[in-house]
C-alpha cells in the first residue's frame, strides 16, 4: 500500500514538472487606444442615427406633400 502511494506521488510529480506559470500582460497603450476607438464608433454611430433621422422627417414631409396633392385633386375630380 505504500508503495502505491509512492508511485503515484511520482506520477504525479513527474507529470506535473513540466508545468510553467502563465502571466498576464497587458499593454496600456492599446487599451487606452482602445478606449478611443470606442468613443470614435459611438460618435460616427450618433451622426449615422440622427442623419437617418433627418432623412426620415424629409421623406414624411415629401410624403405628406404629395397626399395633401392627391387629395385635392381627388376632391377636384369628384365635384367635375
Amino acid at each position: 500500500m505504500r508503495t502505491r502511494v509512492i508511485i503515484a506521488g511520482l506520477l504525479i510529480l513527474l507529470g506535473t514538472s513540466g508545468l510553467k506559470a502563465q502571466f498576464v500582460v497587458t499593454d496600456p497603450v492599446n487599451l487606452a487606444q482602445s478606449i478611443v476607438n470606442s468613443a470614435n464608433e459611438i460618435v460616427q454611430t450618433s451622426s449615422t442615427v440622427s442623419n437617418v433621422i433627418k432623412n426620415f422627417q424629409e421623406v414624411k414631409k415629401v410624403y405628406q406633400q404629395g397626399k395633401e396633392y392627391y387629395d385635392k385633386l381627388k376632391a377636384v375630380h369628384d365635384l367635375v
